[in-house]
Order: structure tokens, then C-alpha cells, then sequence
């Protein structure tokens, strides 16, 4: 999973320009990151890769590019059943 697919998929469901969003972004500086928000990009991530991402990893994720780590972690696991 590249850090480009998560910051197209944190934009579109947040509404921000992609170009505000790099690896080192802090999640708490992205306009509208919120733990609703937060969930609306988790459950998107885990139905368009179908994965299963670890949760306490995700909410305790502090960069756009620790989502990124964590769902290619996800990926290289598999799929879910």
C-alpha cells in the first residue's frame, strides 16, 4: 500500500486537497480528523483492499504515513475471510 492511496482516500473522504497531505502529516492537523472521521477512513480502507486492519494500531496511528505502514501490514497478512 502506497502512502499516495491513503492520502487519496483520507482527501476524498475528508475533503482536503491531497497536496496538504504527506507521510509526515500529523492526523490531528488534517481538517476534519475526528474519531468519526477516523472510522469512515478505517471501514473504507478494509472494504475497498479487503483487509482487516489492526485498530489499536490505526487509532493510535499519529501520521498519514503510519496508516500507510499499517495497511500494507495488513495487505502483506492477506485478505480476510
Amino acid at each position: 500500500m502506497s502512502t499516495e492511496v491513503v492520502v487519496e482516500v483520507v482527501a476524498q473522504l475528508l475533503d482536503v486537497d491531497e497536496e496538504e497531505l504527506t507521510a509526515q502529516r500529523p492526523l490531528a492537523a488534517i481538517a476534519g480528523w475526528d474519531s468519526v472521521n477516523s472510522l469512515r477512513v478505517l471501514v473504507y480502507l478494509e472494504r475497498e483492499l479487503n483487509v482487516s486492519l489492526d485498530y489499536e494500531r490505526f487509532v493510535a496511528a499519529q501520521t498519514v504515513g503510519d496508516l500507510a505502514a499499517i495497511t500494507a501490514d495488513a495487505q502483506r497478512a492477506g485478505a480476510r475471510p
